[in-house]
């Protein structure tokens, strides 16, 4: 029985196929398409607006015209503004000419349009919008300057914010910060000492990101009040954040902090704050805790421990810092803490002598969790008088704790665990006998190959697996035998136990012919290993054998075929492999992209350029990490063109891929794309990889880059951290290019370069730039 419900949706359906039938009829649709725009349902609202977006100039216009003349409904009046906003038609002049419109509504939605294009052409007409008589066209002018920035933009802006009109000089505040232009921060920063405006001063001065302004938001913080504590802290972490995202660093803020002669003040301000803070407010104050706190600190981070998600994680790693002066407070707090505070504490101690006995105590917590982070942190201890107190968790109940326990037996090792381990391999538990194989294989006691002998045949599949494990580790023929005969079991999971085994040994013919036989299992997680074996033993005997199940009837056989196959370098492997590429299955084809990039083969390129140049998201993804695996420089182009698919998961990937590239091919690449994107950080990052030949090829870019390169190289090699980085850095302070010198006169505040500072002296006094004087000023008050 169909529902009024179901009978909407059908009705709504059919709507959004009209109107994507009307995209085909152009600029004559328009007053269709506008009169469903006051349609109840947004699904179809939203289709009118794509295919009005996507229309032509005619159609454009005749939306500006609806603009000015069709507001009779806000639903159609926000349509018609969004559509114009995503429209790449050439519009901005008719745009900035209807800012001249007598109706105030008209202009202030123009604005808003020619803001979110961006448009360069219309800062004069925005900033002359930004001191109309009407308030909302001043908002709607500022808002638009904030979103295309530049030059002419900013000092709109700065005019704004230092006119002391309330309702305009807000906005302008918050729009400098948006707008991430350093010289916004003198004004941001005197407007910090007027009581209206200071909070969203701050605020702006955190969005802004600029290192050099760290210094005075630390001197505030001695004598603000404690609701602009909050905002501080918070524009700190900012700072921090983005000075370690541009430059590989957030010393500025940190050493603001500890440098300051009035620790003691600063670190009372944020202790008091902290109660009445808001959740991002205290994760703000906990951070900067880290860098200043002392004793006096702990309990107020300790109680931040309660707190939910990141803030508590915040906690703990400032605690960790500060652990060298707060174990005495950690470690009584561990001792008398609940469950839910120890799971907190234990990571925090882990790895500390000291807290050693606590971590033994939590090891009789009713808590399986705090049981399993105990035997991890006594690992990190390295302590191996814990390792009898371990050995009691190997029949824990929990397999968690079980695991871990086995786990910190094997990296703490000693002539005791020898002895504990060969007495614990004869247990009537099979949790601890299992236990006990699996350190025998794993520490390869010869005192113990006769027990993990023996287990092979033992009745408990825990045991015999573990025994099974354990042989190739002895790497003797009477182990491969044992292994052999094995694999001929009745029992499935024996024989995948001893299939999988014997892909860890040594090989020879006796092995191969096994792995061989198994092939034809009847069982297919049997063939399966037997695939990734002979493929891990390089069989080249075998290629037929694998390439025959790339007809089995399991899909798992058939991709462990692929991969076995591409670890061969037989003539005939490549041949079956480059033939099963474009198979019908996905998953298959993915698979053997996934073996072309591992054969190594340059035959393999054409198939991997191809497969990366179409298909779905997944499988350009499978063909990029293929051609990062073949290594050849002719695939670079390939991979740095991926920096812009249309898929993000692809393009932080392709991404990835050139920054592990350390030849000439990968540099010239990013810096081309970085040319292009100055603002993606992933780039910035990725050419800020170390790189025979880097720092002189970003050197002579830097030559005639503009500001939005210059800052982006500049921050490449403070990622490096290199010393011939650094000094490409001073060096850069002395180019003849002014965006050159600003960007290395900023990243050399933000890096906190001492040797640089005479330099920076200089430059303060005598740089033909006001902005390098001004930044470089600014470094000898941080």
């Amino acid at each position: 029985m169909k529902t009024d419900t179901d009978t909407a949706r059908r009705s709504e359906r059919e709507r959004i196929r009209h109107v994507e039938a009307l995209r085909f009829e152009g600029s004559a649709a328009v007053p269709e398409l506008l009169a469903e725009l006051v349609q109840p349902s947004w699904a179809v609202r939203r289709a009118v607006v794509a295919v009005l977006a996507a229309g032509d100039r005619e159609t454009a216009l005749r939306l500006c015209d609806a603009l000015r003349t069709g507001r009779d409904n806000e639903a159609k009046v926000a349509g018609i503004v969004d559509a114009l906003s995503q429209s790449k038609a050439d519009i901005d002049d008719v745009l900035i000419e209807l800012t001249r419109d007598p109706n105030p509504a008209v202009v202030c939605d123009s604005a808003q349009i020619l803001g979110r294009h961006e448009s360069k052409r219309a800062l004069p007409a925005l900033a002359a919008l930004s001191e109309h008589p009407d308030d909302n066209v001043a908002l709607a002018a500022v808002e638009a300057l904030g979103r295309i920035g530049g030059k002419e933009a900013v000092e709109s802006l700065l005019k704004l914010a230092a006119g002391r009109n309330f309702f305009r000089s807000f906005p302008a505040i918050d729009a400098l910060g948006r707008a991430r232009d350093p010289r916004a921060g003198p004004t941001l920063i005197e407007l910090t000492g007027e009581a209206i405006y200071a909070a969203e001063a701050v605020r702006a001065l955190g969005r802004l990101g600029d290192p050099s302004t760290a210094a005075h938001l630390v001197r505030l913080l001695e004598t603000v009040n404690e609701s602009l504590v909050c905002n501080i802290a918070l524009a700190l972490v900012a700072i921090r954040d983005q000075s370690k995202r541009q430059f590989g660093s957030a010393a500025v803020v940190e050493r603001a902090l500890v440098n300051s002669p009035h620790v003691p003040v600063l670190r009372q301000q944020l202790v008091q704050s902290v109660k009445r803070a808001d959740p991002s407010e205290q994760l703000a104050i906990g951070q900067l805790l880290a860098w200043i706190g002392d004793e006096t600190t702990v309990p107020t981070l300790l109680s931040l421990l309660e707190a939910p998600g990141a803030i508590a994680q915040v906690a703990g790693a400032s605690l960790k810092q500060l652990a060298h002066i707060a174990e005495p407070r950690l470690l009584e707090a561990l001792r008398e803490g609940t469950a839910e505070r120890r799971r907190l504490l234990i990571p925090i101690v882990g790895g500390r002598s000291s807290a050693r006995d606590a971590l033994v105590e939590c090891l009789e917590d009713d808590d399986p969790t705090v049981r399993a982070l105990a035997c991890d942190a006594l690992a990190r201890v390295a302590d191996p008088t814990v390792v009898p107190a371990l050995f009691t968790l190997l029949a824990d109940h929990d397999r968690r704790v079980a695991q871990a326990a086995l786990g910190a037996i094997q990296s703490l090792g000693s002539n005791e665990t020898r002895e504990l381990t060969l007495k614990a391999a004869d247990s009537t538990d099979p949790r601890v006998r299992s236990a006990a194989l699996r350190i025998i294989g794993y520490f390869a006691y010869s005192e113990g190959f006769e027990r993990i002998a023996g287990a092979a045949k033992d009745s408990d599949e825990q045991v015999r697996d573990a025994a099974l494990a354990g042989l190739p580790l002895f790497d003797t023929p009477r182990a491969a035998a044992i292994l052999i005969e094995a694999a001929q079991s009745p029992e499935l999971r024996t024989r995948t136990s001893a299939i999988r085994a014997l892909g860890q040994t040594g090989g020879g013919p006796l092995v191969l012919a096994a792995l061989r036989s198994a092939l034809d299992d009847e069982s297919p997680w049997v063939r399966y290993y037997a695939c990734q074996s002979l493929g891990r033993l390089k069989d080249e005997d075998a290629t037929s054998l694998l390439a025959a199940r790339l007809e089995d009837a399991s899909g798992q056989v058939q991709v462990a075929a692929v991969d076995a196959l591409a670890h061969l370098r037989g003539a005939r492997a490549f041949e079956v492999l480059s033939a099963t590429v474009g198979s019908a299955d996905p998953d298959l084809h993915r698979a053997a992209l996934v073996a072309l990039g591992i054969s190594k083969l340059p035959q393999a390129l054409p198939q991997l350029l191809s497969a990366l140049a179409g298909g779905d998201a997944a499988t350009r993804l499978v063909a990029l990490s293929a051609l990062a695996e073949l290594g050849l420089p002719e695939a670079v182009p390939a991979i740095a063109r991926a920096t812009d698919d249309r898929d993000e998961g692809v393009r932080v990937a392709a991404t990835g891929f050139l920054a592990a590239r350390a030849d000439a091919a990968a540099t010239d690449e990013l810096i081309a794309l970085l040319r292009k994107n100055p603002e993606r950080e992933t780039l910035v990052a990725a050419l800020g990889h170390t790189a025979p030949g880097r720092v002189r090829a970003i050197g002579d870019a830097l030559v005639s880059a503009d500001d939005a390169v210059a800052g982006a190289l500049v921050g490449s090699l403070a990622h490096m951290g290199s010393a011939e980085a650094l000094d490409a850095i001073r060096q850069g302070l002395h180019s003849k290019n002014d965006a050159a010198r600003r960007a290395s006169a900023a990243a050399l505040v933000a890096l906190q370069d001492a040797e640089s500072a005479p330099a920076l002296a200089q430059a303060a006094l005598k740089d033909p730039d006001a902005e390098v004087r001004r930044i470089s000023a600014a470094a000898l008050h941080s």
